[in-house]
């Protein structure tokens, strides 16, 4: 792509294809993806700002100009995306609030004095706001995105609601144009967004899913990509949801019976002792969906919402507890239930594609990230 030019009251700078492909191998590597459009595109400026910087501070001749130029930038933008966030805390009653905000003031005194300081410094300010920006993103920013998730706040309808009606975070075309660069074609899996994929990580994360057992855990995974799918599908407008959900659920059903056949079938080759009520569990199970799916077909309005929340209720508890116990019947034979499952996959019983073993390395940190 061309060079993008940037141009605000405090600076004026291009930023090269070369330093766009790093910052989104930047941005992909430390999976800084919130899934909140407007916060999204701000920590991407801020982002550039810093790379700038940084390029600026290794030039053999400093243009201490732009490195004022550049500060000033970051903490006249800091401050209005820390309005954003601040915003959004009391809008969803956010707990950590005060906590949170107590950051933000620290983070604009520690810039401010470190720019004030002799030239000595200047590299260690880079170093600051770069190290300042991933670990305030990965873990502070991070958490309330999943807390506000948890409570069923729509950060991006908040925004949407707060631009519509006038304010100072409505993006420039520059920043459209880097958020763009940043987020197109930077699929870290194949066929899966990166706000799939972020909520993915988290539930997985979260909620110690992982059994150990990889035939078992790329199923899971699989079916856990399914279900945020149908979370957001559930987000589009009736209409577009309708479609979406009949689109999918032929997919999901499948997807469940190859998952409890397999694992019945490695249940009973292991000889599972409490077999016989984990493959009841399953029969309940679908017969559930089968009900919800049947008034959703039927025109029940609520049946969507009551069968995504039961998948999901169901696949993570289910996973947790259940799956659990036979996990570790797995782990005791490794020998036998690794011989199974090669069984299954060579006769054509499990089917894996190359985004669910990517999916299945970038949640357990086994894939290689690139350019």
């Amino acid at each position: 792509m061309s060079p993008l030019a940037i141009e605000t009251e405090n600076v004026r700078f291009e930023i090269s294809s070369d330093v766009i492909t790093k910052m989104r191998r930047f941005w992909r590597e430390h999976d800084f993806t919130m899934g909140i459009d407007l916060l999204d595109a701000q920590h991407m400026w801020l982002i550039a700002l810093v790379f700038h910087l940084d390029d600026l501070l290794k030039a053999p001749v400093r243009d201490d100009k732009q490195v004022d130029g550049v500060l000033k930038e970051c903490v006249t933008y800091a401050k209005t995306h820390f309005r954003a966030e601040e915003m959004l805390f009391k809008a969803a009653q956010y707990a950590a609030e005060e906590q949170h905000e107590k950051q933000h003031a620290n983070f604009i005194t520690n810039i401010q004095n470190l720019a004030t300081r002799s030239e000595d410094s200047a590299l260690h300010l880079g170093q600051f706001l770069q190290s300042w920006l991933v670990q305030h993103i990965k873990k502070e920013d991070i958490a309330y995105c999943g807390a506000l998730r948890q409570a069923g706040f729509d950060a991006n309808a908040y925004f949407q609601s707060v631009i519509a009606a006038g304010s100072e975070f409505v993006l420039s075309p520059q920043q459209l144009e880097l958020h763009a660069a940043i987020t197109q074609n930077n699929e870290i899996v194949p066929g899966i967004s990166d706000v799939v994929l972020a909520e993915i990580r988290r539930l997985w994360r979260s909620f110690s899913i992982r059994l150990y057992v990889p035939m078992i855990d790329m199923q899971h995974l699989w079916l856990i990509k399914m279900v945020v799918e149908l979370e957001v599908a559930l987000k589009e407008d009736y209409e577009k949801r309708a479609h979406l959900l009949s689109e999918m659920m032929p997919d999901v059903k499948s997807y469940i019976n190859e998952h409890f056949s397999a694992e019945e079938y490695m249940m009973d080759q292991l000889g599972h002792e409490i077999r016989a009520a984990h493959k009841k569990q399953h029969a309940a199970f679908v017969k559930t969906i089968e009900e919800h799916n049947t008034d959703y077909i039927a025109g029940t309005r609520s049946a969507a919402t009551l069968l995504v929340r039961d998948l999901k209720g169901w696949l993570l508890s289910h996973i947790v507890i259940e799956d659990a116990k036979f996990a570790k019947l797995c782990r005791e034979k490794n020998a036998e239930a690794l011989a199974v499952s090669k069984q299954l996959i060579s006769d054509k019983k499990v089917h894996f594609k190359k985004a669910q073993i990517l999916l299945y390395q970038y949640v357990t940190d086994k894939m290689k990230t690139g350019p």
